[in-house]
């Protein structure tokens, strides 16, 4: 199962045009292990960025643009780049609205870059996460929560990384502009190793009043947690006892603690959070 990667318009145009980080970003687009995201209302955004660069300069031609578009939208067709839809349900989460409130931004500053290709600067202007940052924010906290942790939000704003980082579920940033290539081998290397797509039977018991909640299908496992096809009965926050088997029953695992940490009923969906760390290839031996 790839990890998934969701890019500001600013990482992913590095993508297409020269710039510092780009090594970063076509390192992501080229590993077997990534899925790249966007959101749907990037791609207004993106569009425009083609059309700023050649104002600047930084596109040499007309020509130059119409081929970057072209392979854009194609990269879009092939789903080499998934387009992440905006949905009423993300609008509904206000934990994101007040962490961009009480989070200090960084000073706002023009940064002047360098790049050597252009012969010489392009200045970007650092400022308090705006609407389509909330956005991203929003859909990469979904985004979290369905993989059990295992994606990226790809940004080099400092405002966006401070926000990423203050929620009380911490999510994964990477800065194109501060992570090398083997910083990304490293990060994917680990986190590949714990996910394992697989089938298997989950019964739920709930811990306080030792009632019988589900049986469910999981649809992916690690040593900290799993995911499984949900069932009304399994409320966030609930802490309940696992008992994990094949559907042969030819491995069984009895007495896994855990709690609910998301539910998705629209995804039909819920992930369960490990007290203690399993050994979950037992089940693929």
């Amino acid at each position: 199962m790839k990890i998934d990667c969701l890019l500001d318009a600013n990482s992913l145009i590095k993508y297409y045009v020269d710039l510092p980080g780009s090594e970063t970003i076509k390192h992501l687009f080229s590993s077997p292990l990534v899925q790249i995201n966007i959101a749907n209302i990037q791609i207004v955004e993106i569009i425009s960025l083609f059309y700023q660069f050649r104002r600047q300069g930084a596109i040499t031609s007309d020509e130059l643009r119409e081929e970057f578009k072209d392979t854009f939208f194609n990269d879009i067709k092939i789903k080499k780049i998934l387009v992440y839809d905006f949905a009423e349900r993300h609008i509904m989460d206000f934990e994101v609205y007040d962490t961009i409130t009480n989070t200090p931004p960084p000073f706002k500053h023009v940064k002047r870059v360098m790049v050597p290709e252009w012969g010489g600067f392009y200045q970007q202007l650092k400022d308090i996460a705006n609407n389509v940052d909330a956005i991203l924010l929003m859909i990469m906290r979904e985004m979290h929560l369905i993989t059990q942790g295992q994606c990226h939000i790809v940004t080099s704003d400092g405002h966006v990384k401070m926000v990423a980082e203050s929620f009380s579920h911490k999510l994964n940033v990477i800065d194109p502009e501060k992570t090398s290539v083997n910083d990304l081998r490293k990060i994917f290397d680990v986190r590949n190793s714990k996910r394992i797509q697989v089938n298997l039977k989950a019964n739920c018991i709930d811990c306080a009043s030792q009632l019988y909640l589900a049986t469910a299908k999981t649809s992916n496992i690690s040593d900290t947690g799993l995911c499984l096809e949900i069932r009304d009965k399994l409320k966030v926050g609930k802490n309940v006892e696992i008992k994990l088997s094949t559907y042969d029953r030819s491995k069984v695992m009895n007495d896994i603690k855990g709690q609910v940490v998301w539910s998705d009923y629209t995804a039909a969906r819920a992930g369960i959070q490990f007290t203690n760390s399993i050994n979950s290839s037992y089940f693929l031996n």
